[in-house]
C-alpha cells in the first residue's frame, strides 16, 4: 500500500536554529483539524487523556459504537511521541513466539502471538478506510544484525516466524547490501508484514477520523488533576472539568505526575533523530535503494528510512536524563556516516527527540487501576502499530468486553520496585553495550 508524497513546501533551518521539540514530522505534516481549548463545564461517559496514537485510537472507535468520548490533549494531538518517532509500522512484540510460550504456556502463548502480529495490519486499515495521506507504505521492514549473537537471533527469529506461518525471509549478506545500499550488516530479517508512514500525520489523520466519528477532541488542556467523584471521576484543566464515568490514560512516556503510582510502572527513555534535507538523486539511488526502513537489533540502536521526499531519516538512544544530550545526536550521524560514507559531506540540519516507555518483559499492558480508571502503556519502541491497538483494545474494555478476549488485557500490570535506580542503571548497561558493540562486530 502506497500513498502518493504530500506536495510541502519547506525551508530549510540551520543546524543552530533547529527546533528540537518539532522536529521534520511536524514540519512536513499534513493539517491538523481544529481541535479547541476545553472551557466550561462537560459530562461524558468516557474521558481519554492522551492525544497520541492509542488515544485517538480509543476515541474513533468508541465513537464508532455511538459513543461521544472527549479527549484532552495538553498540547496538540500527535505532539508526544506520536509525532516524533521513526515512522516505522513493525508488525508484533519484540518476543519471539517460543519465548511467549516459556512465559504463558503453549496455547496463551501462541494466541498472543498470533493476536499481536496483526497489528500493523490495523494501522494500514484505518489509512484506507479513512483516506489519511500519511505516505504509507507496506512493502516490509528490515530487522538487521552484524555481530554474532544479533545474526543467532535473527536467524532463530525468523524460523519460528516462518513456523507460525508469517510473511518473512532471511536475508544473507549479499542480499541485505542490494536492499540496503551498506555492506555493513551479515543477515537481516526482511518482514513483509509491516511498513513505514508519516507519524505526525498519521495521528493527525487519526485525530480527524475519531472526530468525523463523534468524539469530542480538545487541544492545549492539559489535565491538572484526576480524582475520584462518587463513582466516577473529575478532570480538571486550566480553564474547564469533564465528569466521566470512565477514564483512560493514554499519555505512555508523558504522564508527569497525573497519576503517581503509574510511574513506576514502566521506564520512560528519549530517542533522538536526525534528519538530512531531500539527498541529490545519484546519492540517493544508492541510500536504501529498496526504499525499506531498518533497524538494527540492539536494543534502542540506530534506525533508519527515507522518506517520499528522499531525506534520509536516522535514530537512535537519546538522553537517560531530562538534559539534552549534543553528542548523542552526533553520535547517530557518525553511525549513519559509517553505514553510508558518502553521508560524511550532507548537512543534517533537524534534530529532535521524544520519550517512549519500556517494560522490562518488552510487552505492553493495558491495565485497571482502579474501577473505571484504565491506562495503556509500555510499548517499547513499537509504538505506531502497538498502541494504535492498544487504543481499540481500551475502547473494547471501556465498552464491556471481557478480559480473556483481550489477550494483552489479561496481563498484570508492571511493577518495578527500584524504579529510582532505573538511571544509573541504565547508563552502566548503555554503556557496556556500547563496548559489546565495538567489540562484536564482525
Amino acid at each position: 500500500m502506497s500513498s502518493a508524497p504530500i506536495p510541502i513546501s519547506c525551508s530549510r533551518p540551520s543546524s543552530a536554529k533547529t527546533n528540537r521539540n518539532q522536529g521534520l514530522w511536524e514540519e512536513t505534516a499534513i493539517a491538523e483539524p481544529g481541535q479547541p481549548r476545553l472551557e466550561g463545564d462537560h459530562r461524558t461517559g468516557v474521558a481519554i487523556i492522551g492525544g497520541g496514537y492509542c488515544g485517538l485510537s480509543a476515541a474513533l472507535h468508541l465513537a464508532e459504537t455511538g459513543l461521544a468520548p472527549i479527549l484532552l490533549e495538553a498540547e496538540r494531538s500527535g505532539w508526544g511521541a506520536s509525532g516524533r518517532n521513526g515512522g516505522q509500522v513493525i508488525a508484533g512484540v519484540k518476543l519471539d513466539p517460543s519465548e511467549m510460550i516459556a512465559k504463558f504456556g503453549r496455547e496463551r502463548g501462541l494466541a498472543l502471538h498470533r493476536f499481536t502480529a496483526g497489528t500493523a495490519d490495523l494501522v494500514f486499515s484505518l489509512i484506507e478506510r479513512f483516506q489519511i495521506r500519511c505516505e504509507a507504505h507496506r512493502d516490509g521492514w528490515i530487522q538487521a544484525g552484524y555481530a554474532p549473537r544479533s545474526k543467532t537471533a535473527i536467524t532463530r527469529r525468523a524460523a519460528e516466524l516462518r513456523e507460525q506461518g508469517e510473511n518473512v525471509e532471511l536475508l544473507g549478506k549479499e542480499k541485505m547490501a542490494e536492499l540496503t545500499g551498506t555492506t555493513y550488516y551479515g543477515l537481516g530479517l526482511l518482514d513483509r508484514r509491516s511498513g513505514m508512514v508519516q507519524p505526525y500525520s498519521y495521528a493527525r489523520g487519526l485525530a480527524g477520523a475519531a472526530i468525523a466519528s463523534g468524539a469530542c477532541l480538545f487541544g492545549n488542556s492539559r489535565v491538572t488533576s484526576l480524582t475520584r467523584e462518587g463513582s466516577g471521576w473529575r478532570l480538571r484543566t486550566a480553564d474547564g472539568t469533564v465528569a466521566a464515568k470512565q477514564v483512560l490514560l493514554a499519555t505512555n512516556a508523558y504522564l508527569a505526575d497525573l497519576w503517581p503510582a503509574l510511574k513506576t510502572a514502566m521506564i520512560p527513555v528519549t530517542s533522538y533523530q536526525i534528519s538530512t534535507d531531500s539527498l541529490p538523486a545519484t546519492l540517493a539511488k544508492k541510500i536504501l535503494p529498496a526504499g525499506l526502513p531498518v533497524s538494527d537489533l540492539m536494543q534502542l540502536g540506530i534506525y533508519f528510512r527515507l522518506d517520499d521526499a528522499g531525506r534520509f531519516i536516522a535514530g537512535g538512544r537519546g538522553s537517560l536524563t531530562e538534559r539534552e544530550r549534543p553528542d548523542l545526536f552526533d553520535r547517530i550521524r557518525h553511525h549513519a556516516c559509517t553505514l553510508y560514507p558518502a553521508l560524511a559531506s550532507v548537512p543534517f540540519p533537524y534534530r529532535w527527540g521524544g520519550k517512549l516507555a519500556l517494560t522490562l518483559d518488552h510487552l505492553p499492558r493495558l491495565v485497571t487501576l482502579e474501577p473505571g480508571l484504565h491506562a495503556a502503556y509500555g510499548c517499547n519502541g513499537r509504538g505506531v502499530a502497538l498502541l494504535t491497538l492498544m487504543g481499540k483494545l481500551a475502547a473494547a474494555r471501556i465498552g464491556g468486553e471481557q478480559q480473556d478476549t483481550l489477550p494483552i488485557a489479561a496481563l498484570p500490570p508492571a511493577h518495578y520496585p527500584l524504579h529510582g535506580l532505573r538511571l544509573p542503571a541504565m547508563v552502566v548497561i548503555s554503556n557496556i553495550r556500547a563496548l559489546r558493540r565495538i567489540f562484536a562486530r564482525d
